[in-house]
């Protein structure tokens, strides 16, 4: 296995530890009403706000920090995969952001699994499989990268891409995903760098500061019968990142 297949499955693994934290004993909803569904998926309170607005940057950089291994914004991505044919295969819209849009940034998708992932379906949420005897040996994700201006995904490096606004986002199926949640650990861990906020459909959604300055939101979402492991990661504090998700659209929250 090379570096950078370890380092996409590494990232993947934040991914699954934060999405767990904010998950236990919640039950994605999906119904909403026309007018619902023409209002952002994330409105927050003046005390949701001020919390976002309170996180501080980890004190201490995170141990084993899996973004240090990547060379390219390619190799966080994995596989060159055609973002129409990861639409189809995950059954749901590319989710897209209007302001980076207006920015000129584009978009790359791909998978550590390269054109493999298409052979792993998504489960139904309806009927999930039975759960595997190891939870993250069956999960399988793809990667949507926004890239700024003049960022080439294989040709700028990592550093210099998140430097300029890198935005990526994970989306993870599989493993243990799709099994209901549990209620066997329903407290947040007290921490300042890590909030939790709601969906509009009342789905958690979890916000943590991350070393070096970047943030990553996570959540649980079920969209199209199927449920998600989501994350969108930003080049930027809290406060910036979620005004970048209430940008949201096609979001599976």
């Amino acid at each position: 296995m090379s570096r950078r297949t370890r380092a996409a499955r590494r990232v993947a693994g934040l991914t699954l530890v934060l999405y767990a934290l904010c998950s236990c004993g919640n039950t994605p909803t999906t119904a909403t009403s026309p007018e619902e569904g023409e209002q952002p998926a994330l409105v927050l309170t003046p005390a949701q706000e001020d919390a976002v607005a309170a996180l501080t940057h980890p004190e201490y950089a995170r141990r084993g920090n899996p973004l240090g291994l990547l060379s390219t914004t390619q190799d966080l991505v994995g596989g060159a995969l055609a973002c129409d044919e990861v639409a189809e295969h995950l059954g749901i819209p590319i989710p897209s952001f209007p302001t980076l849009q207006e920015r000129g940034f584009t978009l790359t998708c791909g998978s550590s699994e390269g054109a493999g992932i298409f052979e792993h379906p998504v489960p139904s949420a309806a009927n999930p499989p039975a759960p595997p005897a190891d939870p993250a040996a069956d999960v399988h994700g793809v990667n949507i990268a926004y890239l700024p201006p003049g960022v080439d995904a294989d040709g700028t490096s990592f550093d210099e891409a998140r430097s300029q606004g890198l935005v990526w986002m994970t989306i993870l199926y599989g493993g243990d995903i799709a099994q209901p949640p549990t209620a066997s650990a329903t407290s947040e861990p007290s921490s300042s760098d890590f909030t939790t906020l709601q969906w509009r459909n009342g789905n958690v959604l979890g916000v943590q500061y991350m070393d070096p300055g970047d943030t990553r939101m996570a959540w649980r979402a079920t969209a199209a019968d199927h449920v998600f492991g989501v994350s969108v990661n930003v080049s930027g504090d809290p406060v910036a990142g979620v005004a970048l998700l209430r940008d949201g659209v096609n979001l599976p929250t």
